[in-house]
């Protein structure tokens, strides 16, 4: 009895690697074999080419792709910005699918934009960008925006991509007084940037732009803005002190 076990493992461990060699060769799909063979011909000389090259790396056949490369140098033949972009699109296809392993891979982030405030005794002006900091990053563009004007009630909202993951990017305000609807101007400024200039409905200097009074957290003052207008504001407030 001894005996034959001793020979059936010394049967199985020299079998073992024939088996794996068939297992392997015969799972391989047929357009596998027929590359494998087209690059291993001696009777016809196999010239490298940008078709199959993305072919292998589309399929994940790595070490086919890896032989071509290599046989591409000593033909001189530059495969570098397929394989580069084929191989950008493999791992966007992976990294997409290792997202789905989240639950929550469709949970849309609310973002409450950064910007910056500044007034004259006409007008208020913002300068908005799409991140929750104004020293961070944002997204470069948005799509989806709205922007409503009610009273002294500004609403903006968007939606865009930042650090490849949905978001929605929304401005809401208590203005301090009300604003002329009609007179709201919206222009884009630089990519991930836009500004709003508002028309008060009653001349006057706000000092503060919400009616709360309270500096929101994702709030700036406009410096560059302010001092085009500081002497304006100046103006009005000794005009009105003189009246008074």
């Amino acid at each position: 009895m001894q005996g034959f076990f001793a020979l059936y493992t010394w049967a199985t461990a020299s079998l073992s690697p024939i088996f794996r060699w068939v297992r392997f060769f015969n799972w391989m799909p047929v357009e596998y074999r027929d590359m494998e063979s087209a690059i291993d011909s001696t009777s016809t000389k196999y010239v490298p080419s940008e078709r199959d090259v993305e072919r292998c790396i589309s399929n994940g056949w790595w070490d086919l792709a890896q032989r071509i490369v290599l046989l591409s140098h000593e033909e001189g033949i530059d495969l570098s910005y397929i394989v580069r972009q084929s191989v950008q699109r493999v791992q966007k296809h992976s990294s997409d699918l290792l997202k789905l392993l989240d639950r929550h891979h469709n949970k849309v982030d609310v973002v409450n934009t950064a910007f910056q405030w500044a007034e004259s005794p006409y007008e208020i002006f913002l300068a908005v960008k799409f991140s929750n900091r104004w020293s961070s990053p944002g997204a470069l563009v948005v799509s989806n925006e709205s922007l409503d004007i009610e009273g002294n009630m500004l609403r903006y909202v968007s939606t865009g991509t930042q650090s490849d993951k949905p978001k929605r990017y929304q401005l809401i305000l208590e203005l301090f007084d009300d604003v002329v609807k009609d007179e709201t101007k919206v222009s884009a400024v630089s990519m991930g940037r836009f500004t709003i200039t508002l028309k008060k409905a009653r001349p006057g200097v706000w000092k503060s732009l919400t009616k709360s009074r309270e500096k929101l957290p994702n709030q700036q003052v406009w410096w560059d803005m302010q001092e085009k207008h500081q002497l304006a504001c100046d103006d009005f407030i000794s005009t009105l002190a003189m009246l008074d």
